[in-house]
């Protein structure tokens, strides 16, 4: 038969192991970055926290709605025209969401208005914002101007679909979690 000492302190031994352990574990995995966190977006954030007013651009749907942009470029070649025809058609794809979100063009004073279809909203934007979001990208605005997430060019015709349906996944996901817009 064990001493009741000598087994109390056994068990006070396994508590403080059964309780410690996990969090060493934890802080060990954390420390040397084996752990890959569960982000499920497609997109890139925008950090720090970027907004048209803070760079001094007017927001057409404020308070009002998302909005789902594209930066036309300098020379709007026949990528440019695929991407612009997949902004149309990744607003056409969000089904009972539509409403929520206006397609967007924005541009630059330089950039090619000659490929623009008719009845798309345009939005001027300043060097400062092309200094967060580039030619080429999507860029995601929530309702009260703040720039969410962009997507750079895609290198190929191939990536351009594959892109328009990552935009569209992370789009629902935002409009099925806000309540705003």
């Amino acid at each position: 038969m064990m001493n009741p000492k000598l087994r109390g302190r056994i068990i006070l031994v396994g508590l403080v192991v059964m309780f410690a352990l996990p969090a060493i574990i934890a802080k060990t995995f954390l420390s040397q970055n084996w752990y890959q966190s569960g982000v499920t977006n497609k997109g890139t954030l925008i950090e720090p926290a970027v907004s048209f007013s803070g760079l001094g651009i007017v927001n057409p749907f404020q308070q009002n709605q998302w909005q789902l942009g594209y930066v036309i470029p300098k020379h709007c070649d026949d990528f440019c025209q695929r991407q612009l025809f997949l902004l149309g058609q990744s607003h056409i794809a969000l089904g009972k969401y539509q409403g929520r979100v206006a397609p967007v063009v924005f541009t630059t004073p330089d950039s090619d208005r000659s490929q623009l279809v008719e009845g798309w909203n345009v939005v001027e934007v300043n060097d400062q914002f092309t200094q967060v979001a580039q030619e080429f990208d999507y860029i995601i605005v929530d309702p009260i101007g703040q720039l969410v997430m962009r997507y750079p060019k895609v290198l190929s015709q191939d990536e351009l679909v594959s892109q328009s349906k990552d935009v569209l996944a992370d789009l629902r996901k935002l409009l099925k979690l806000s309540r705003v817009g």
